[in-house]
């Protein structure tokens, strides 16, 4: 891989993380939310999917590398990036965390669009979640 492609993966991963981790933070989640509630999960995955789909990267490769990379650094640890990218893959049937995947899909879609739209669904869900889950 050239250090090009790999800056950009890079930039890419640090942004996604930066738009999620700002929402967990005013949302109140920690690194534990993102595998153990299949919404979050979901919406973090989303929004990474869509960054890797919105920025041309073959989703085998480099979209790969990114969404690993990405969520590596969202829970503050990079060697649990690559295991958070195949548990997502596990749980595209759940439904939870397809509702999330689209909801998270669409925030990174609308910011594409507009710079002022900031993803926050994320911080939405938390503040609206029951404190017994």
């Amino acid at each position: 891989m050239n250090p090009d492609s790999m800056n950009r993966i890079e930039t890419l991963a640090n942004i996604g993380s930066s738009l999620l981790g700002v929402q967990m933070e005013a949302g109140e989640l920690g690194p534990a939310d993102v595998s153990e509630n299949a919404w979050v999960f979901g919406y973090c995955f989303g929004l990474f999917e869509a960054m890797a789909r919105y920025a041309s990267l073959d989703q085998y490769t480099d979209g790969m590398r990114m969404m690993s990379m990405g969520f590596g650094r969202l829970v503050g640890s990079a060697p649990q990036g690559p295991v958070l990218f195949r548990l997502a893959l596990d749980k595209q049937e759940d439904h939870a965390f397809q509702e999330g995947a689209a909801v998270g899909e669409a925030d990174l879609l609308a910011w594409a669009d507009d710079a002022n739209a900031l993803p926050a669904n994320l911080t939405r869900f938390a503040r609206r979640k029951p404190q017994a889950e």
